[in-house]
């Protein structure tokens, strides 16, 4: 019964938040160990097409990682690309139909300190449908060979009544303990939270740019 009406609460406040703010946004927070991102993307279009780019961005998650660089993972520079604080490479993903559990291998160097190779990482990849149109792309963190501790991903993609869509993330990540110590509020903010809206924003810029394209054909 808590869970229901935290995730009525929930749902009211990002129509309020969609409603009050008309610019996008991206804000973290950090509580008992946790670090909470939210983030917010107005697309100029349709539902539908914000919904079969996000789709195909799951599915090329799963099966077709090198593909995603050429747009969803274009500039978060996770192929060893220089960083003052912390480098990553992500180098492969494999994908278990039975479980739905998607496995991602990578690196993760701290520069001139410490080199962590080969990290698994395994979430369970989930969607949910709403009766209001709202759809969810939700990603669980399972096991990540201690660089986390827990990493909840829930990705929402809302339609408007005036012809527009809203991307919406919500990500909870608790690190394991010698990140938890490295990596404090405004490393975070350096680290992954530009990489999260700049995620958002690559999938807004390719469903606005097939939103062109379908409207062109049309003429």
């Amino acid at each position: 019964m808590k869970s229901f009406f935290l995730s009525i609460l929930f749902n009211i406040f990002i129509l309020f938040t969609l409603s009050a703010s008309p610019t996008d946004s991206v804000s973290t927070t950090y509580k008992d160990g946790e670090f909470i991102t939210y983030s917010q993307v107005w697309v100029n279009a349709s539902d539908s097409t914000c919904y079969n780019t996000a789709k195909d961005y799951d599915n090329q998650m799963r099966y077709n990682l090198d593909a995603l660089y050429g747009w969803a993972l274009k500039g978060l520079n996770l192929r060893k690309e220089k960083n003052e604080l912390m480098m990553f490479y992500l180098k492969s993903t494999s994908f278990n139909s039975g479980t739905s559990v998607i496995t991602g291998i990578g690196d993760a160097i701290i520069p001139g300190l410490i080199t962590f190779p080969n990290i698994e990482v395994e979430s369970q990849l989930s969607q949910k449908n709403f009766s209001n149109g709202k759809k969810a792309f939700y990603l669980n963190m399972i096991n990540a060979r201690g660089f986390i501790k827990t990493m909840n991903n829930s990705f929402f993609v809302i339609p408007t009544a005036n012809k527009g869509t809203w991307y919406v993330q919500e990500v909870h990540v608790r690190f394991g303990w010698f990140f938890g110590i490295f990596i404090t509020k405004n490393r975070f903010k350096s680290i992954m939270e530009w990489r999260l809206q700049r995620l958002v924003h690559n999938l807004r810029d390719e469903a606005e740019r097939r939103e062109r394209k379908q409207l062109s054909l049309k003429n």
